[in-house]
This record gives structure tokens, sequence and C-alpha cells, in this order.
């Protein structure tokens, strides 16, 4: 019986600090009470959806439920999927490597248009075109999978990344090359419980792209080299991002991780626009856009959201785009993981096939 008496205890004198659950939530405001809302009902209904949010102890239980969901029956309450030795995998990864998120024809006809078109006025300008494909992890921690998954033989990555070579575009696939290396690699590439690649892999990509840029504009830009390595068990960035979200009471052990201490070397920076998903994220946290970059360059989140070179939130992206976009840009990376190949570009290419006159 004193038990049921705690949550009001709490609410009324706190005495215990408790902590909420991590992930994606919509988070009910406690509602504006009026004559007509509760008469028409929706200050009981939004009153009713707020109070199952906010009662003292509700994460605890929660994270015993789970904890016990998980310890008795191996389940985890998530979208995420858990797989083989406890590696967890977004299910979307899986999606891409078999090919059940493949366009339409219409649909690739419309975004292969729209590329050429990109290309023809990138050309014009003298700015070269990078893309980069992120690994899969679904792919490469395949043997991890609960189901034997094979690669479809239609995946969109397949498919753009044959029409972007067809077209002479720059193409870095670090999906395949993440696992030509797997096996020799030193330190892990990809985390077990996390969704993009470790902090040492993305060192090594970071260094792959930049040389790249490099390469094409025919250049010695700043660079860096890795003076050391610290290796952990604990993992840290975003090496174990997927495990908050399992809101578990036993949090899992990471494997042995390595975090690059970078070295930069001065020089010419350049000027760079990059439009990609959360995998960039990553040469931030290593300060590689800080130290490599042009304070002038950019990174377009999603193509949604405006970040400068030291990460700073800017602005929010209109759905056009303009000459002073392109103006004095060394470079455009585009950067995208498997699943965000449907939405190819990010729409950068179809606003980019429309641009305003100058």
């Amino acid at each position: 019986m004193v038990v049921a008496f705690f949550p009001i205890i709490q609410e009324i004198f706190q005495p215990f600090k408790l902590v909420g659950l991590s992930g994606a939530f919509e988070n009910h405001q406690a509602p504006d009470f009026s004559t007509q809302n509760f008469l028409d009902g929706k200050y009981q209904t939004g009153a009713d959806e707020y109070l199952k949010e906010n009662t003292a102890f509700r994460a605890d239980m929660i994270r015993l439920r789970n904890q016990a969901n998980y310890s008795f029956f191996g389940n985890i309450n998530t979208i995420l999927t858990l797989g083989k030795e406890h590696y967890i995998f977004d299910p979307s990864y899986i999606s891409a490597l078999n090919g059940n998120d493949f366009l339409t024809d219409s649909i690739r006809d419309i975004e292969t248009n729209c590329l050429i078109k990109s290309l023809h006025i990138l050309d014009s300008l003298h700015i070269p075109l990078i893309f980069c494909i992120a690994p899969n992890k679904a792919s490469f921690y395949n043997e991890f999978l609960p189901q034997k998954t094979v690669e479809g033989n239609k995946t969109n990555q397949k498919y753009f990344e044959k029409l972007l070579t067809e077209n002479h575009v720059n193409v870095i696939n670090f999906d395949s090359w993440f696992k030509s290396i797997k096996q020799q690699s030193k330190y892990l590439l990809m985390p077990k419980y996390g969704a993009h690649w470790t902090i040492y892999g993305a060192s090594l990509a970071g260094d792959s792209l930049f040389k790249m840029v490099e390469k094409v504009k025919q250049k010695k830009y700043a660079s860096f080299s890795v003076s050391s390595y610290d290796e952990s068990s604990k993992a840290k960035y975003t090496d174990d991002d997927y495990l908050p979200a399992l809101n578990l009471i036993v949090r899992w052990n990471s494997p042995m991780m390595a975090y690059p201490q970078l070295k930069f070397n001065t020089g010419e920076k350049p000027n760079i626009l990059a439009v990609s998903d959360s995998y960039f994220w990553s040469f931030y946290e290593l300060e590689i856009m800080q130290n490599c970059a042009s304070p002038k360059s950019a990174m377009w989140y999603y193509n949604k959201s405006v970040f400068d070179y030291m990460r700073e939130k800017k602005s929010e992206r209109n759905n056009a785009i303009s000459y002073q976009d392109l103006q004095n840009r060394d470079a455009i990376i585009i950067l995208a993981a498997a699943p965000s190949l449907k939405n190819f570009g990010y729409d950068f290419f179809d606003q980019l096939s429309s641009i305003s006159s100058k």
C-alpha cells in the first residue's frame, strides 16, 4: 500500500532525482483549461496524455519492463533490430541492402535528368562534384543480422553509383572500401551499438575525402595526420548511440574502441559545400571541418538546415539554390548512406537543375 503513494510523494516533495527516457518522443504539454476545452473533452484528453507521460517513476517502470523483456525473452522495445551477439541495426539499412526501397522507373528517370542538368551547370561553373556513399552497417556486419540477408540485384546504391560513374562524377564508395579492409583493420570501422562509422572509421574517411578534394582541384590543402590513438572500453561520441534508445537498466559493455588524436597541418583551405545526412557530423567531432575547410564552407544537413564550418546552425534552407550559394566553391560534396539514396541527393540536384538565372 505504501508503494502506491510513492508517485504522490515524489510529485510533492521530489526526494528522488529521476532520469527520463532516452530516444525520440512526442512530449505533450499540460493543457490550458477553458470552459470550451472542458465541454468538448479536449482538456480531459490532453490532461490524460500529459499525466501518462509525467507520472513519477514512469521512466523507471518502463526501463524495468524493458530490462525484463530483454533478460527473459531477448526482445528490445524499440524500432531497432537486434541481431546476433547483440549487434544492433536500423531496419532501414536492411531494406536498402535487399532492395526493398528501390525507386520506381519514373522516379529514377526524374533523378537521372536532374543529375545530368546539374552536372552541366557545375561544369560551367568549374565546380567539381564528389559523391560519397557511406557504409551500410547491415552490409558490413551481414553475418550478425538476425536472418540471412542477401544483397538485392536491384538497389538504389547500385543504380546511382553506376549512373554517377557513367557521368564521370568523382565517387567514393566507403561502403565497399570499408568491407574490403574489414579483416585487416586494427580497430573497428563500424560500431557494434552505433548507427554510423566509428570515430576511427570516420578519420579514415575524412582523410580520403579531403585527399579527393586535393586531387580534383590539383592543389595541396591543409591536411591532418594521426599522432596517436586512445583505446577505450567506453564508447564515446556516436559510437554507441543506439544504446540509450533501448532504455535498459543494465547498460551493455562496449568492445574496445580507438579514438584518433589528430595533428593538423596549416595551408590553404578549400571552400566546400557539403550536403549530407548525419554521417557528416563525425568530421565535426574530429574537428576536420574546423581545421581543413575554409570558414566560408558550409554543411547543408539533409539539404534542410545550414551549418557553418564550426558546426553553428545558421539558418533553415528554402527549396531553391542560387548562384550565390555556389559562388567561389572549390567543391560540392554529397555524402549519403544507403537509406538516404531513396531521396537521391536530398533534392539538391532537383533544386540545382532549376537554378534561377544570375
